[in-house]
């Protein structure tokens, strides 16, 4: 475990073990389900169990992991129909988040989703899956903080955290390189709709984007569950 999550230092350490955790999350660095403990986590990091217990509370409490009646934690497994349930409301949500980014559109912003989309682009072209799951989240979250609301970048968030895991886990195959090409155009319409303060077309494409990436991953599920020795969506 401790080449998926990297070393921290000592100062802030909770708020930093917490966001480590978090970026593992978001990167499919965990597998659906997977079994972790405080003591494995705490030693990954490279820090005491304290404040891998407060971060571990937290994303309990954000439904990102699952506590266990002996003291184990994992990571919230995959079910088709809540993952279609989270696909309907980022759509919705996000989609307002690219809406109100497009009607601010703060300075730096088209430059930032421009340097994010392009070395997206970079990693799918080189096949580093890593790398494009990375640039994929900055691109995301540079818009969503572009609508310039805390409170809909928490909760956007907290999706990720949910969803993060099985989608970038089942994207970690050879076959996920067209779906990442398409995500990079898709994304130029974002940046075209930013620039030109289209607040529809943003929220459009933004939907869109989700819905492309969430039909991929059922078609993928699917095909795996009715063909077992494919493997599982995390493998």
């Amino acid at each position: 475990m401790g080449d998926r999550v990297l070393p921290v230092d000592v100062s802030t350490v909770q708020e930093r073990v917490y966001l480590e955790v978090q970026a593992a999350l978001h990167q499919g660095r965990f597998m659906p389900g997977e079994a972790v403990t405080i003591r494995s986590l705490a030693q990954a990091v490279g820090t005491s169990p304290m404040p891998i217990r407060g971060a571990i509370q937290r994303l309990v409490a954000e439904k990102a992991l699952v506590q266990l009646p002996n003291r184990t934690f994992r990571v919230a497994p995959f079910d088709l129909d809540i993952h279609a349930e989270q696909t309907r409301i980022r759509c919705a949500v996000e989609g307002f988040a690219a809406y109100r980014a497009a009607i601010r559109a703060p300075a730096g912003l088209v430059d930032e989703l421009r340097d994010a989309n392009g070395t997206m682009r970079g990693a799918v072209a080189a096949g580093d899956t890593d790398g494009v799951l990375d640039a994929n989240r900055q691109f995301h979250f540079a818009l969503y903080r572009g609508a310039e609301s805390s409170q809909l970048t928490e909760m956007i968030t907290q999706f990720w955290l949910r969803s993060g895991p099985f989608i970038a886990m089942a994207l970690r195959t050879p076959e996920s390189r067209t779906m990442f090409e398409a995500g990079t155009r898709l994304h130029d319409r974002i940046i075209d709709a930013i620039g030109k303060q289209d607040p529809d077309g943003a929220r459009f494409a933004l939907a869109l984007d989700i819905r492309a990436a969430a039909a991929w991953f059922r078609r993928r599920y699917r095909s795996e569950q009715s063909d077992p020795g494919e493997g599982s969506p995390a493998a």
